[in-house]
């Protein structure tokens, strides 16, 4: 739902604006931000001001869910758990390694011996330095799995989302 939405809608209902701005910004925390939800997780990303990072925000729907780390192989531990991974193509170009502002620890896995890398309950924001060619179209490719202690809900492996000149533009700020 869009920032102006939730604005009508409260001016239309009575709940007071405050209330909802603060509903908005949490919606979408950045006017330049494209992305999506499935599985429990919403994506946000967005260009860092100078335009030489991609800034992804994964947020979990649903309190008590964590992602995995982006160091977790790719076919996790054991067959078990998805890393966090933003791969682009196109007119972005990766410059170095995804890195994520959220401190990793290690969760046991009960009944086994086996722990993962995981970020601490709640949003974490990826770092990926890229080259942006203003002329071409990108594509993103996001992958991630959210857990809480009780339950893991289905990874999400290659999401596609395609970036045209105007979009990485606007992300751009």
């Amino acid at each position: 739902m869009k920032s102006s939405t939730v604005l009508t809608l409260a001016a239309v209902s009575g709940v007071p604006v405050l209330t909802a701005l603060g509903f908005a910004l949490t919606v979408h925390p950045h006017v330049r931000d494209v992305g999506f939800s499935e599985q429990g997780v919403t994506v946000a990303m967005h260009l860092s001001d100078d335009g030489k990072h991609l800034l992804t925000t994964f947020t979990p729907q649903r309190p008590g869910f964590h992602l995995y780390s982006v160091g977790l192989p790719a076919d996790g531990i054991q067959g078990l758990g998805r890393p966090t991974r933003v791969e682009v193509a196109g007119a972005l170009r990766s410059r170095g390694p995804l890195t994520a502002e959220a401190p990793v620890r290690m969760l046991p896995m009960q009944g086994t011996d086996v722990a993962f890398p995981v970020y601490p309950d709640g949003p974490v924001t990826t770092e990926l330095p890229v080259d942006v060619d203003s002329q071409g179209t990108a594509k993103v490719l996001v992958s991630y799995a959210a857990c809480s202690p009780q339950e893991c809900l289905m990874p999400v492996t290659g999401h596609p989302v395609d970036l045209t000149s105007s979009t990485l533009s606007a992300m751009r700020g």
